[in-house]
C-alpha cells in the first residue's frame, strides 16, 4: 500500500510525456498526409500502414510503463496492440493494389482501437483522473471505425480523409496530457506542503 502513491506519479508521469508525444507525432503524420495524399499516393499508402504500427509502440511504452493496479490487468491493450499489428499487415497487402479496401481495413482497426482505449479510459478514470478525454476519444475512434469501413465500401472516403481522425486524436491526447500535467503539479504542492508542516 505505501507504494501506491509514488508508483501513480510515475504512470501519470509517463502517461503525460505519452499523450504529448502522441500529439505531435499525430498532427505531423496527420499533415504530411494531408499534403501528400493528392500528388504522391506511395507515400500516404505508406504512412497509412506506420499508423497503427505507431499505436501499438505506444501502448507497449504504455504497458511497460505503467503498474498493475486498481485498473486491474491491461487485456485490452494486449488485445489492441495484437489488432493493430494485424491491421498494419491488412493495409501492407492492400493500400498500393486496392486504397479503399486498406480504408476498410483502417477503419476497423480504428473501431477496435477505440473500444480498447475506451475499457482502458474507465478503468483508470478512479486511479489517476483526467481520463474523459480519453474516453470521448475512444468513443469518438469507434464511430469514425465505423464510418471508414461505410465509406470505404462505398468508395466515398479515401486515404486523405483520413487525416482528420489523426487531428483529433491530437487534439484528444493534448487534452489528456494537460490534465495528467495538472494531476502531477497539484501533486506536487500537496507534497510539498505536507514536508513543510514536517518540518
Amino acid at each position: 500500500m505505501s507504494n501506491s502513491a509514488p508508483n501513480e506519479q510515475l504512470q501519470a508521469h509517463s502517461l503525460r510525456n505519452l499523450y504529448f508525444t502522441r500529439t505531435a507525432v499525430q498532427l505531423l503524420w496527420a499533415g504530411i498526409v494531408l499534403a501528400t495524399a493528392a500528388s504522391n499516393p506511395a507515400l500516404a499508402a505508406g504512412l497509412l500502414i506506420l499508423y497503427p504500427l505507431w499505436d501499438v509502440a505506444c501502448t507497449v511504452y504504455d504497458l511497460r510503463s505503467s503498474t498493475r493496479s486498481n485498473s486491474g490487468p491491461p487485456t485490452a491493450q494486449y488485445v489492441n496492440a495484437v489488432l493493430g499489428s494485424l491491421a498494419a499487415i491488412g493495409i501492407a497487402l492492400t493500400a498500393f493494389k486496392s486504397p479503399q479496401q486498406a480504408v476498410v481495413t483502417f477503419g476497423a482497426w480504428a473501431f477496435a482501437a477505440g473500444v480498447a482505449q475506451l475499457a482502458v479510459g474507465i478503468s483508470r478514470r478512479k486511479q489517476l483522473g483526467g481520463q474523459w478525454a480519453m474516453i470521448l476519444s475512444g468513443l469518438q475512434s469507434a464511430g469514425a471505425g465505423v464510418a471508414f469501413i461505410l465509406g470505404g465500401l462505398h468508395d466515398k472516403t479515401h486515404i486523405k480523409d483520413l487525416g482528420g481522425y489523426a487531428i483529433f486524436g491530437g487534439v484528444y491526447f493534448l487534452i489528456a496530457g494537460l490534465l495528467m500535467h495538472r494531476k502531477l503539479s497539484q501533486s506536487s504542492r500537496v507534497g510539498a506542503a505536507v514536508a513543510t508542516e514536517r518540518e
